[in-house]
């Protein structure tokens, strides 16, 4: 929650600050609503977007409310999809692309709650991987974040390599099989 309370204030600060520069009425309040709005995935942002863009249409018309439009797409989906996971992974020990991940998988199968629920139910699932010797090899390449040392990680991906080996011969037609069928 911390992080994300942090990354909703930058998205916040660079609305305000955005809206500030346009000259758009209470840039302020609006940028607070749309710290406030990034903690509900999906629809938030949306939500925190309609009312300075319509105040942006009333006051200077169409021009400034759609570069208020795009304004707000660029300022917060570069912080929600760039700096959101590599700030997250960095906090959390796990590789970024693992969390944008995570986001994208739980936010599909749960929806809105499993968005705002995908980094603890990926780091959950990472320490129970942990535990089991057959997945611990894979939970030690999702918690890559380039900190750990390399012999550890060349292990883990020559296991991963050796696994996947095994399970391609165990499907693959003997040569008893090819004959017959």
């Amino acid at each position: 929650m911390t992080v994300l309370t942090g990354v909703n204030l930058l998205a916040g600060l660079g609305d305000a600050a955005f809206l500030l520069v346009l000259g758009v009425d209470y840039a302020v309040l609006w940028g607070l609503l749309a710290w406030f709005m990034g903690y509900i995935p999906s629809i938030g942002f949306i939500i925190a977007l309609i009312p300075p863009v319509l105040l942006a249409y009333a006051e200077y018309g169409l021009d400034t409310a759609l570069v208020v439009l795009v304004g707000y797409v660029l300022i917060n989906g570069g912080v929600q999809n760039f700096y959101q996971p590599k700030v997250m992974g960095q906090r959390l020990k796990i590789s970024p692309v693992v969390v944008f991940i995570g986001l994208f998988v739980w936010g599909y199968l749960l929806g809105g709650i499993g968005a705002i629920l995908a980094v603890p139910m990926t780091m959950f699932l990472i320490i129970i991987m942990e535990n089991f010797e057959g997945t611990r090899t894979i939970a030690m390449l999702m918690r890559h974040t380039g900190e750990e040392d390399n012999a550890k990680r060349q292990e883990a991906m020559h296991h991963v390599k050796d696994l996947w080996t095994k399970t391609k011969e165990s499907f693959a037609p003997t040569s008893e099989e090819s004959r017959d069928g």
